[in-house]
């Protein structure tokens, strides 16, 4: 018999352990054809002044705008992360988007949304699936006035789950632990069984049995609206369900991708393309139809500057919380000037900066002036790495990624770079993880730290095979090694390494690591290539909807970082599906059947067994260090510097900044 639970909104608030998806991109910004498909005008009541440093003395408070300072420079898409999921266009995106049928509170807790929701109903099914079922409260709408009803959260379900999304070179993963998921992305039926559009204000989400129980279970249901006639065009799309799941009506429902052999020139061709631009070009539109707190005003791509402004049509987070900070300007700023900018007003607040100099320097503009300079710091929910390519070249072999760790000092690379507000560790977490902290003491005694050892990077490169010089003689022990492959040709211990531009880390790699004597005298040898962040990811996902070029393996190692939200998991970062490899997912392209399942299915378990899941984390954790795919370089103590004109800032390991700025006042 169904057991069912009715939560009345009148009555309780749900609530559960925040979880993010760990959201990998599968390309960057798409090239597409012009067209002249353009959307219709979006009006809005109000748009922001924006107040620069010069029309401000730098006494005078603007308490109507927050300017922060960031590192990540934004590309101006407001559809992260279907398509890539750079950190600023996903802090933009989020402050974007309201109305989720579960929010976020500031303790890091998934609570049933009660400006949205008037009432959940869950549903344990005989065949061990579980249905959300909601009904909307009245009076929602988008910031351009239009009315929100059940349809538009179906539409996010069915849209970023789409076969379509996924042949525009999307990454659709919105509805992936749902009933029927599979089947509906990759195109094999029209409808999506386990979304349900019931009436006018009710809908419903059932997750697969597969999935139950999941210890983050309510983000599988946690949906915000999507308004398809902005995304798609007038017209174009609408939702039904005739019973059986929800499903598009209209010509994007028989939408699919052309074939090989598929005459470009032909009609359906040409359409497909036409609509496929006018999604693209979605990405970026400003102003744009939204639900959440903030709407944009404008992206400018020579200065790297993205304005929102607050939505007066928002009725509030779950506990009716608006913000009060009218204009938020994101403007990337360099290293070597983020100070003066905040010293003299054209930056108000510089977030999340974990190098020891920068930290340094940031303490002495407090010391300079107390009353006006204020900061906060907390451990780092992330960390620095050395990411390896493991599908090609000499980062294919286990021992060769292994040596390269034991020839690069990491206690030493983390007490330079962090300046002390740091330090090493041993696999894919950082200090500010509550996973960690509580199973530190167990990581510490199965975890190889690879310390530094010039004598084991030796063997392992000699067990790797890379015992030859270049005539094919055994290696005399000087110079380049090489690898005799099974076609008789010989692999030189050359690695191709890409980083970013004025990269502090990058620099200090180059000291400690390419220009290692050691390095050199173990017979390897490092060449670095510069490019920008967005370049970067190109190569690292061999986006090839930039370029054919992306699509050749290249680099074998790249240097980035990366943040985890409270409770992700890496559910499909380690998959060994080459469809979804395709799409994004396994950037590392290290295909092993072990850690797949143990990354998959360790938070298989009850929400309320935290130890197992714990346990489930350590043995993945493990197997990780293992084998290597990335070198941990650092996790710093991050810190926050700002105009003391921002009060009831707030943010921590836990706490995002989207967060943060929703309950932050400027007085």
């Amino acid at each position: 018999m169904n057991k069912k639970r009715i939560w009345a909104l009148q009555l309780q608030l749900l609530t559960l352990v925040l979880v993010l998806s760990g959201c990998i991109p599968a390309s960057l910004l798409s090239q597409y054809p012009e067209t002249d498909m353009m959307p219709e005008e979006v009006h809005f009541e109000r748009t922001p002044a924006i107040i620069s440093a010069e029309e401000t003395s730098v006494d005078e408070k603007n308490l109507k705008q927050l300017i922060v300072g960031i590192s990540t420079e934004p590309t101006g898409d407001f559809a992260t992360p279907y398509w890539q999921n750079n950190a600023t266009d996903n802090l933009i995106n989020s402050l974007l988007t309201g109305y989720s049928t579960y929010d976020i509170s500031r303790t890091g807790e998934y609570v049933l949304n009660t400006t949205a929701v008037e009432e959940a109903v869950i549903t344990e099914n005989d065949d061990g699936s579980k249905t959300y079922r909601f009904t909307l409260k009245e009076g929602l709408t988008y910031n351009d006035g239009t009315p929100i009803a059940a349809k538009d959260y179906v539409a996010t379900a069915l849209l970023w789950s789409s076969n379509q999304i996924a042949a525009f070179g999307g990454k659709p993963d919105a509805g992936m632990r749902l009933v029927g998921f599979e089947d509906f992305r990759d195109g094999k039926t029209n409808v999506f069984r386990g979304v349900r559009l019931l009436d006018e204000m009710v809908f419903s989400f059932t997750i697969a049995n597969e999935f139950v129980p999941y210890f983050y279970e309510l983000a599988d249901v946690s949906f915000a609206p999507t308004s398809l006639e902005f995304w798609l065009g007038e017209g174009m799309a609408d939702v039904a369900d005739d019973g059986e799941g929800a499903y598009f009506t209209g010509e994007f429902a028989e939408l699919r991708a052309p074939g090989e052999g598929d005459d470009p020139s032909s009609d359906a061709f040409q359409r497909f393309n036409e609509i496929k631009g006018y999604v693209l070009k979605q990405r970026n539109v400003t102003p744009r139809v939204t639900s959440g707190p903030y709407q944009a005003v404008s992206f400018d791509a020579a200065t790297k500057t993205t304005v929102i402004t607050l939505n007066d049509k928002f009725l509030g987070n779950f506990e009716g919380q608006r913000g009060s900070i009218q204009d938020l300007v994101f403007k990337k700023v360099e290293d070597d000037t983020q100070f003066d900018e905040l010293r003299t007003g054209t930056v108000d607040l510089l977030s999340n900066l974990g190098g020891g100099d920068e930290i340094n320097a940031g303490m002495d503009v407090v010391e300079e002036d107390e009353v006006k300079i204020d900061f906060i710091s907390y451990p780092r929910a992330g960390y620095g790495k050395l990411m390896f390519i493991c599908d090609f070249g000499p980062t294919q072999f286990i021992e060769v990624r292994q040596a390269v760790a034991h020839l690069l000092d990491r206690d030493d690379f983390a007490a330079t770079f962090t300046g002390g507000y740091g330090s090493v560790v041993n696999g894919p977490y950082g200090e500010g993880q509550w996973l960690y902290k509580e199973s530190k003491a167990e990581l510490d005694s199965k975890l190889n730290n690879y310390s530094y050892s010039f004598d084991t990077a030796i063997t392992l490169l000699e067990q790797a095979g890379f015992t030859k010089n270049a005539d094919g003689s055994e290696y005399n022990g000087s110079g380049l090694r090489y690898r005799e492959m099974e076609d008789g040709t010989l692999m030189p211990l050359i690695l191709n390494w890409l980083s970013t531009e004025k990269n502090p880390v990058s620099d200090l790699l180059v000291s400690k690591l390419q220009n290692s004597r050691d390095v050199a005298k173990a017979g390897i040898r490092i060449v670095q290539d510069q490019v920008d962040f967005t370049e970067l990811l190109n190569w690292m996902y061999r986006d090839t909807s930039q370029g054919e070029q992306y699509g050749v393996p290249t680099y074998h190692m790249m240097n980035l970082a990366t943040n985890f939200s409270f409770s992700y998991t890496p559910a499909y970062e380690w998959t060994l599906d080459d469809n979804l490899i395709a799409q994004g997912y396994n950037p590392n392209r290290l295909k092993d059947q072990q850690l797949y399942e143990l990354s998959r299915n360790y938070s298989l378990v009850d929400p309320t067994d935290a130890e197992a899941f714990r346990q489930g984390w350590v043995e993945y954790i493990v197997r990780w260090n293992e084998l290597l795919p990335e070198v941990p370089l650092y996790s710093s103590e991050y810190h926050s510097f700002f105009n003391a004109k921002l009060k009831n800032f707030v943010v921590d390991d836990t706490l995002g900044l989207e967060i943060a700025l929703l309950y932050a006042t400027l007085e």
